[in-house]
């Protein structure tokens, strides 16, 4: 099939996990088939789906050489992600989650940034699809060059980066013993995505939104789930704080994501006692230490002691800060 190419293109591996999204997973492969770039190996990975989503693969698969179906037992969108790049042959190395969609110009464009700048990742915007509306991030055009550190340092802060995979391109090498953690269940993407920027010695963020991230409705999370999804978030962020200690500047905004991590735990509406005041107790300690005070704003100190002393208090003004923003409808799906 290489008679299909220029041979000079490089070969993209697309890996795309699935689990149950029959009434999706068609439109993904239709948009990731119809691209421009059109040297692809696309790695679509079954993850134990219970209806008809295994089938349409299998069906796709038949019509389409450039595609590769595996199936395996349900284990997780990590375990199916790397089984992906365990047999990924690509020089470059994406990912699209299967109930989104992607612009036909995707990857022709994150193959050419990375070509014009030589650089080791590439990433662009994302737009987020609601059932009744489309929000942007950020859809400015704008190009930015990262060194490595500034690089990590966007990625903490999170103001501009999407800490996601899907919206990068990555040079294989890259992934050289770096592996997704199977035993997260969020951050996941945040804890692999500092490892392989932490490799990289130059990246460019273009901000078009090329991506498209579909919310769906999900059925409402009980308290044990928030639980271990807060656990897993503290959990990597602290492997992130430890490991880049040396680092000054890039470890005050690891420590400061940290803080607002607890923070936001000690004003959430769960029904675990408990389980707040432990992380109280932990950022009354914060406190107090030389971090705290060296890398934590006067204003984000207050905040913290009343999170602390008064989280009837805090909530109120998260509340109302709320009302005035809309921070909170960022992933929420409007009810009717």
């Amino acid at each position: 099939y290489t008679t299909l190419f220029r041979s000079d293109e490089k070969l993209v591996s697309v890996i795309i996990p699935a689990y149950n999204i029959e009434d999706y997973i068609g439109r993904c492969l239709d948009s990731v088939l119809s691209q421009t770039y059109k040297n692809l190996e696309i790695i679509v990975i079954d993850d134990g789906s219970s209806d008809r989503t295994g089938e349409i693969l299998d069906d796709y698969e038949k019509k389409n050489h450039r595609m590769k179906v595996i199936h395996k037992e349900n284990g997780g969108v990590s375990s199916a992600r790397n089984i992906g790049i365990d047999r990924a042959n690509g020089d470059y190395i994406g990912f699209v989650d299967g109930d989104d969609w992607v612009n036909p110009k995707l990857f022709e464009t994150l193959v050419k940034l990375i070509n014009e700048e030589n650089a080791d990742i590439a990433h662009c915007g994302y737009q987020m699809v609601f059932p009744d509306r489309v929000d942007y991030y950020y859809n400015t055009g704008k190009r930015v060059i990262q060194t490595k550190e500034q690089g990590l340092k966007d990625l903490l802060a999170g103001e501009m980066i999407e800490p996601a995979l899907y919206n990068k391109l990555y040079k294989r090498e890259l992934f050289e013993n770096v592996r997704l953690n199977e035993n997260l269940k969020i951050n996941e993407d945040l804890d692999v995505n500092y490892r392989l920027f932490k490799k990289s010695q130059k990246s460019i963020y273009y901000d078009m939104s090329l991506y498209s991230y579909m919310i769906r409705k999900n059925s409402a999370t009980g308290s044990n789930t928030v639980i271990r999804k807060n656990e897993d978030s503290l959990k990597v962020l602290e492997q992130i704080k430890n490991d880049c200690k040396s680092e000054k500047e890039i470890y005050s905004i690891a420590y400061r994501r940290y803080v607002y991590l607890l923070m936001a735990i000690c004003r959430m509406d769960i029904d675990q006692i408990t389980y707040q005041k432990s992380k109280r107790d932990i950022l009354k300690k914060e406190l107090k230490t030389k971090d705290f005070k060296q890398y934590i704003s006067s204003k984000l100190k207050i905040m913290s002691w009343l999170s602390c002393y008064f989280p009837a208090i805090i909530k109120l003004i998260y509340k109302a800060y709320d009302l005035k923003t809309g921070t909170s409808k960022k992933y929420k799906v409007d009810e009717g």
